[in-house]
């Protein structure tokens, strides 16, 4: 009774849905955010990158098949059945007669005969039962009665399991024990409705025992608080009652029913006791009776547990019916009985509660057959429909068998069965779309649902449908069902949820957020609340705090990052995580900051690279690398990455050539970004917008620019049309955008005389700095401190990083650069030439590579982007050091395509 009680405590309250699981599923959505931003000051030019709103919809998965609990039902139901047998060979002889009976009609309704042996639903199987379990127990009764209960159950019970062992090794079928376990609940929903009969009046019982005690020697009017503790209960009782039959029910949550039958088995416990000291008893020890009593209820017990764990809705409902019909009846009678037997003397203080059985007037036995009256009225009030409830259980049975023995034909047709008989059977109906829709057959798994909703669907078919709906891209319908649902619902937080997100989609972010607005919300609600507010930028100034859900923490990276900040957390991808967590947090974080070094980064993203089978995967991982050798100022490697997206994945490649050109642009290499420009429009790119234009247009694509604005209907910036009307006044601001596109391929003769013609202003600290970014290494060392001086005469510049930025530009080697900018290009104080337009720091570490090999493989890689001239001849000097002849005159071909010949043959006699 315990062990029954608490396991279905615990499953109501722990576990309620675990055979028939809702769970969340998980799905992303992408949302702009910078990830740089270049102020060249005419125009800010940002480097967006997409970071992942993850989002949660809840879906009914398949049911799980409760085998393992199955089997502890099964053998605590035999082992109580069988210590039940032990104790009725203590009866009388005609009670004993009756009480073997009634176990061999109990065996007849467990399903033996369903392990088939000898053949297909032989007899066998039950008379080897019946010999198994009786017929020890007949001998007892008939030759030894005069053993002990002990001696009793050392024989009966091994010769009852040996039996139950016996029939399980001759069984043909699969797994015979799960269909033993299974079929037996039967008998066991025979003996819950006898031990619920039993303990009909025990509520009403037990506290007229209580009153009587209490008012010994006092003199009371009990009588009153019996009737009004008479009317209160019933009343109850019948409101429940019209609830569960369906005519009438009030706008509250009703309660589940088991709480009462573990208050009535506990509060029985006192009326037996009355009940064996003043009526007579078919046994001659009160052991008996209280041993059976306690695995009556604990068989009672089971049946609720089994009834809940296997979410065998028919099965509940006929427990939870005869349970009201049980207390309705039995307790109405024994009231009549109490007040015809005692309304006299009950008042007097006398021990009433000694003969509360005795009466002759009215008798015991009177007040049970008019219970039996009463109860048969509210059966036949209730359309018997628990007949239908009894027999669609066992088919429930049935089909929880194949279904976990891995036979889904079988299962299905027997759930199916089983709803058509009784609608009220929310697993049958939903696990026979599910199974439908696994053996393809979506029209049939739609008109499951379609039926489920023309009666009286639950929380798991309103999910199943609208679910079903939305991947047939039936928008409306999924709609439909969802806003049905939650009117038969209203505080259903899982169709809350599915039907916010199916608002989402159909970009109606406000009323998505009024659904998802409550105070305390749990994780998935929580994080799908900050996801909403981050893609359609509602409430933005008061994002809930995402504490410790991860989800919720991914989105509020991406809220961040949206604007501009970093967060004050860290995330790290954990291998237990889903892939799509994985990938979301290596985006969002490395987008937001970066915590572990490159190479452990860059080892863990081509690791899960390694295991990912989807291309559109594979894709964003490969994109997510960028973005970290991006942080990492790797900007040759993030664009040769970019690079190879285009060519792998075609279908995106323009894309990927605009995010090339938005990083270009940041390293103001105008020509390289304006020919990714136009190869992105080429393959497909559309998101242009007016600050593209002067790029196009200084890059050397000026037909492309003209093009470009036609097309998608832009406008040129104002300061541009100086160059392309006459009539315009010259603007400082096109000259100096042209020197800047100019300045990757000039040479000293060319940007000097460039930065002393501009005005003073922004555009020429702007251009000053990129001097002593690119160029430095052309200047002097009186040059590189006048320039220094210059910028920082600015007082909002920051004289640290202009003071170490100088100190490359003179080729000083820098041992732990002080400004977190330049720390970036140094690793263990040695330079790197990550970035292969940050020319004097290029050299420096083309002058520390520790062979020529390196140093030639170094430089080759800065001038694929780079196109100083002096970083060209550093590397045709090291093409002529390891003898590569061939390649030498095919990079001086190349470099005098920029650099005329004259000036070119300056330069090398200069280096030389």
């Amino acid at each position: 009774m315990i062990i029954g009680s608490f396991l279905l405590c615990y499953q109501h309250l722990f576990s309620p849905d675990e055979a028939l699981p809702v769970q969340p599923g998980l799905f992303s959505e992408m949302v702009e955010v910078p990830l740089d931003i270049f102020n060249w000051g005419i125009s800010s030019y940002p480097l967006t990158v997409e970071n992942y709103l993850i989002f949660q919809n809840y879906e009914v998965l398949a049911p799980v098949a409760q085998e393992a609990k199955t089997y502890f039902f099964g053998a605590v139901i035999g082992l109580l059945v069988s210590l039940g047998i032990v104790l009725i060979t203590t009866f009388k002889r005609y009670h004993f007669i009756g009480g073997m009976g009634l176990v061999i009609i109990l065996l007849t309704l467990s399903g033996v005969n369903s392990l088939n042996i000898g053949s297909a639903s032989s007899n066998f199987s039950l008379i080897i039962l019946i010999i198994g379990f009786t017929i020890p127990g007949m001998i007892i009764h008939v030759f030894y009665e005069h053993i002990s209960l002990l001696r009793r159950s050392l024989i009966i019970l091994p010769i009852a399991w040996l039996t139950v062992v016996t029939l399980l090794f001759l069984s043909p079928v699969i797994k015979p024990a799960l269909l033993f376990s299974e079929n037996i609940g039967l008998t066991t929903l025979g003996i819950a409705a006898i031990f619920l009969l039993y303990v009909g009046h025990a509520v009403m019982g037990s506290f007229f025992l209580l009153l009587t005690k209490l008012n010994r020697g006092v003199g009371l009017k009990i009588s009153w608080h019996l009737i009004v503790f008479t009317a209160v209960y019933l009343l109850l009782l019948l409101a429940l009652y019209l609830h569960y039959t369906g005519s009438f029910s009030f706008p509250i949550i009703y309660p589940p029913l088991f709480p009462l039958v573990i208050l009535a088995g506990c509060l029985g416990w006192f009326e037996v006791k009355a009940k064996l000291d003043q009526v007579p008893q078919p046994f001659d020890w009160a052991i008996i009776g209280k041993s059976l009593y306690w695995i009556g209820f604990g068989i009672t017990a089971m049946a609720f547990w089994k009834a809940s764990f296997t979410l065998n809705q028919p099965m509940q409902d006929f427990l939870d019916h005869w349970l009201l019909y049980t207390q309705i009846a039995m307790s109405l009678l024994f009231f009549f009985y109490l007040l015809a037997n005692f309304l006299g003397f009950m008042n007097s203080g006398k021990p009433v509660d000694e003969v509360i059985f005795k009466p002759k007037y009215f008798a015991y036995i009177h007040m049970r057959i008019g219970s039996f009256i009463a109860l048969l009225s509210l059966i036949v009030y209730a359309d018997g429909v628990i007949a239908p409830q009894l027999s669609t259980s066992s088919t429930n049975f049935s089909a929880d068998y194949y279904y976990a023995t891995d036979r889904p034909l079988e299962a299905r047709i027997l759930f199916e069965n089983s709803w058509i008989r009784y609608r009220h059977n929310s697993k049958a109906k939903v696990t026979t779309a599910l199974l439908y829709q696994e053996e393809n057959q979506l029209t049939l798994a739609k008109k499951q649902m379609e039926e489920a909703f023309e009666w009286d669907p639950s929380v798991a078919e309103v999910l199943l449908a609208a679910n079903m709906a939305h991947k047939r891209n039936r928008y409306f319908d999924a709609l439909f069902y969802l806003e049905k649902g939650l009117e038969m619902f209203p505080n259903n937080s899982y169709i809350k949820n599915n039907l916010a997100l199916l608002y989402s989609k159909g970009n109606k972010g406000q009323q998505a957020l009024e659904l998802l607005n409550e105070e305390n919300p749990y994780s998935p609600i929580l994080a799908n609340q900050i996801g909403l507010q981050v893609k359609h930028l509602l409430r933005i100034e008061s994002l809930p705090a995402p504490g410790k859900d991860k989800i919720a923490r991914i989105n509020t990276l991406a809220y961040k990052n949206l604007m501009g900040d970093f967060t004050d957390f860290t995330m790290t991808a954990e291998a237990r995580d889903a892939p799509l967590i994985q990938q979301a947090i290596l985006r969002n974080q490395w987008t937001n900051q970066t915590t572990a070094p490159l190479a452990q980064d860059i080892a863990l993203v081509d690791s899960l690279y390694s295991h990912e089978q989807q291309t559109a995967l594979q894709q964003e991982l490969r994109l997510t690398r960028v973005i970290r050798s991006y942080q990492a100022h790797q900007i040759g490697e993030a664009l040769k990455y970019l690079n190879g997206l285009a060519i792998d994945f075609k279908g995106s490649a323009g894309y990927f050539h605009a995010m090339a050109a938005q990083v270009l642009i940041g390293e103001a290499d105008i020509e390289k970004a304006a020919n990714e420009l136009e190869m992105a429009e080429m393959m497909g790119f559309r998101d242009f917008k007016p600050y593209h234009l002067p790029i196009l247009y200084f890059g050397g694509k000026k037909d492309a620019s003209f093009k470009v604005a036609d097309k998608y209907e832009l406008e040129f910036p104002e300061w541009i049309k100086a160059e392309r009307d006459s009539s315009a006044s010259s603007k400082p601001a096109s000259a100096y955008f042209g020197h800047l596109a100019e300045l990757n391929r000039a040479t000293k003769a060319d940007f000097i005389p460039s930065l002393e013609a501009m005005e003073e202003g922004p555009l020429k600290v702007i251009y000053t700095h990129e001097i002593l970014f690119k160029k430095g290494h052309w200047l002097t060392t009186a040059e590189i401190d006048q320039l220094t001086s210059y910028l920082l005469s600015h007082e909002d510049l920051d004289s640290m990083y202009i003071h170490e930025l100088a100190a490359i530009a003179g080729q000083q080697i820098l041992k732990a650069p002080e400004s977190p900018i330049l720390q970036a290009y140094f690793q263990d104080d040695t330079p790197l030439a990550s970035n292969p337009y940050f020319t004097p720091m290029v050299l420096m570490a083309a002058k520390e590579a520790p062979s020529t090999d390196q140093r030639y493989e170094l430089l080759r890689n800065a001038a694929e982007f780079n196109k100083d001239a002096k970083l060209w001849l550093t590397m045709i000097q090291a093409a002529r050091d390891l003898g590569l002849t061939g390649y030498v005159k095919t990079y001086m071909d190349e470099l005098s395509q920029w650099v005329p010949p004259t000036k070119l043959q300056e330069l090398m006699e200069r280096e030389d």
